[in-house]
Order: structure tokens, then C-alpha cells, then sequence
């Protein structure tokens, strides 16, 4: 499974690189130079709908958001300006969230094997 870094610069632009732990369905990223950890649930399936739960933290700071609509529905300590550069990277890295969360095996992480 394909691991990866994301960096999104102050110009909305976002790079990956290639070393995240895909067994625990997380990456780090950087947003403005500081430290923010994104978390991607396994594939969910809620009243006829398939999605995946994206979850941005950084110190008390957090957001929540989903793909594939690349929303994000809840969060705080984030700037209206930096809510929209994360439902930006949402949409701009839809197909590889879906992938990565498609290889999570819940079972698997609850019992650390």
C-alpha cells in the first residue's frame, strides 16, 4: 500500500511524499509550518452511503471532514482560510484516502498485530 507525507504550503499547494504508516491509517502533515497529525478511518457505510472519515489535528486544534464529498463538518482552532486548504487537499486526494482506507483492517489495529 502506497504510504505518503502531505505538506500544504500557505499557496494551497500540496505535495506527498512517500512514508506514513499505513497500518495505523494516519500521516503527518504540516499546514503553516507546524505539526499536524491527518487520521483516515477504514471505509464506513451509514444509511446507503459509502464514506471515509478524515480527522486533521494539530496541538488542541482540530477538524473533522469526509470523503468523498470533501467536506469538512466540524472543527476548531482552524482559520475559515485553512478549513478551506483542507477540504481543498479532501477533493485534491479523494481517490487516494479512499484507497488508503480501504486497506485499513480495524481487527488488525485493536489488537496491534
Amino acid at each position: 500500500m502506497e504510504d505518503g507525507k502531505v505538506i500544504i504550503k500557505g499557496s494551497g499547494k500540496v505535495s506527498v511524499e512517500d512514508d506514513y504508516s499505513s497500518n495505523h491509517g494516519s500521516i503527518q502533515a504540516e499546514v503553516d509550518r507546524q505539526e499536524m497529525s491527518v487520521l483516515v478511518s477504514g471505509v464506513l457505510r451509514y444509511g446507503g452511503k459509502t464514506f471515509v472519515r478524515v480527522s486533521f489535528l494539530r496541538g488542541a486544534d482540530w477538524a473533522e471532514g469526509i470523503v468523498p464529498d470533501g467536506v469538512i463538518e466540524k472543527a476548531e482552532g482552524f482559520s475559515e482560510e485553512e478549513i478551506g486548504r483542507l477540504q481543498e487537499y479532501l477533493v485534491g486526494e479523494k481517490e487516494k484516502i479512499i484507497r488508503q482506507a480501504k486497506g485499513i483492517n480495524p481487527i488488525r489495529n485493536l489488537f496491534q498485530l
